[in-house]
């Protein structure tokens, strides 16, 4: 893949051009060839962006860049730059990330964007949307936590996007797939970093607004006004689609009728009021049907995942599907043709009586909604088992409370326990697991919370050790032979 922090063109960017109320000092203007807010890859002719990153204050380093060759300085403050020209903006952040979508082309321009945020439901909201626009005909890549793909892809490339220059690259990569449309799911991290600085986007979508990501942002409210920064982006004429009633989300429709002339807002969830809703006809731990309702038609959808979340973010992949001019019946079909996306309440099924589900939830927001669901449709016990690798990358407080309100039986596993040196402590984990697999009866349901492997669906690096769901899925092919009842032995 090209390097978007280097010019696709000789010529280069001129600063002037596409910052926002630039300051020059000791210069007219910059011309930049290239850009990097690491000193230690600045290579001669790059200009340096002074921002803060995990290595810290680049105003603190600029020395460094400039003797690796840095000939222009983009800092939020007055630095000693020894002659070279300094451009001076109030946020650096914005700046770097305009700049790297303005040296790789502003591939964005020739894609129809559709940015996908929220507390819970990005991934599957994107790849649902996804299966609708390529179900009519649509050339559709997509950026999210699954992977990456594009319009001539079969198998997403586990590729990180989050920074601006790698999200500028992919985006060029996608154009030059074939693609027409981009749907991109959009992490409030991305938008604290401003990476979608200069893109345009047709669509908007918020699945939905609650308490996250707090150790990253501070407070709700901090957190949700990060979030809203998604709407800026929002071209004119272009269409806000938000998972809930308009008037639970009236600051962003106002925020979008403010950044943009002509924008449509769309509503999409499961109250009645939504422009676009549903009705549920049967669910069930093995699969529901539930009737798509939009302007006046009806159209039925039936998907193994039988979670009342999975409905919701299939609701707003409809929105956007009708956007995009896609008939009701062909969005159904889209949907029911996805029926599930790996890595989230997907089932692992080997023939056992036992509904089985894997999912690798971001938050606690999204864990407690997939266990709302599960805990209605189990008339036994909801028993839940949990990577601790991912247990700590979500938070332990977190998922240990929602475990104890919603579930009869918890187990937290150490994935050490598949360890060719496994320890006591860790042959005891594998002894628990057993005894509580094995316990299991039809009546009862599991859920195995971590990532990635079994495909490899998303939910954190794939590091080549057995994920959790490998384990279970081991243990359900070993205790449960073709014909026999499931539970009947432990493996």
């Amino acid at each position: 893949m090209s390097d978007a922090t280097r010019g696709r063109t000789g010529r280069g960017v001129r600063l002037s051009d596409i910052l926002e109320q630039p300051r020059f000092i000791a210069c007219d203007d910059i011309v930049a060839r290239g850009c990097q807010d690491d000193p230690d890859r600045c290579r001669p002719g790059d200009v340096f962006v002074a921002r803060m990153t995990r290595r810290g204050d680049g105003h603190e380093r600029v020395a460094r860049a400039l003797s690796r060759g840095a000939t222009g300085v983009i800092a939020e403050r007055v630095v000693a730059t020894d002659g070279v020209p300094l451009c001076l903006v109030r946020s650096t952040d914005r700046a770097h990330a305009r700049l790297c979508h303005a040296l790789a082309g502003d591939p964005a321009r020739a894609l129809k964007v559709i940015a996908v945020t929220g507390t819970s439901g990005k991934t599957t909201a994107a790849w649902l949307t996804a299966a609708v626009l390529s179900e009519a005909g649509r050339q559709v890549g997509v950026l999210s936590d699954l992977g990456c793909l594009d319009a001539e892809g079969t198998v997403p490339d586990p590729a990180e996007y989050a920074e601006p220059a790698a999200l500028a690259a992919w985006l060029g990569r996608l154009t030059e797939a074939g693609s027409t449309h981009a749907v991109v799911e959009v992490s409030s991290g991305m938008l604290a970093r401003h990476a979608l600085a200069g893109v345009e986007a047709a669509i908007v979508a918020v699945t939905n607004l609650g308490s996250a990501h707090l150790q990253q942002h501070g407070s709700t409210r901090a957190y949700h006004a990060i979030t809203a920064r998604i709407v800026d982006r929002l071209a004119p004429g272009g269409c806000l689609v938000t998972g809930t009633p308009a008037a639970a989300l009236t600051h962003l429709r106002r925020r979008a009728e403010r950044a943009a002339a002509g924008i449509e807002c769309l509503s999409a969830g499961l109250k009645p009021q939504c422009d676009v809703t549903a009705v549920p006809v049967e669910r069930g731990l093995f699969g529901q049907t539930f009737l798509l309702q939009a302007a006046g038609e009806m159209a039925p959808v039936a998907v193994d995942t039988p979670t009342a979340p999975f409905v919701a973010d299939a609701l707003v992949a409809a929105a956007i599907g009708l956007r995009c001019g896609v008939s009701l019946e062909r969005i159904a079909r889209g949907i029911e043709a996805a029926g599930s996306v790996p890595g989230r309440t997907e089932r692992i099924d080997r023939g056992q009586d036992v509904p089985v589900f894997r999912d690798a939830p971001t938050s606690g927001h999204a864990l407690a909604a997939t266990l709302v669901s599960l805990r209605r449709l189990t008339a036994g016990r909801l028993a839940v088992v949990a990577d601790d690798r991912w247990v700590r990358t979500v938070g332990a407080g977190a998922v240990r409370r929602r475990l104890a309100r919603w579930c009869d039986e918890s187990m937290i596993v150490p994935m050490t326990m598949m360890a060719d040196a496994a320890a006591a402590r860790d042959v005891t984990a594998y002894a628990r697991l057993d005894r509580l697999l094995g316990g299991l009866g039809r009546r009862d349901c599991l859920l195995v919370l971590g990532g990635p492997r079994l495909g490899t669906g998303g939910g954190g690096p794939d590091d080549g050790e057995p994920a959790l769901a490998d384990v279970v899925d081991g243990w359900l092919q070993l205790a449960h032979p073709p014909g026999e009842r499931f539970g009947r032995r432990a493996a």
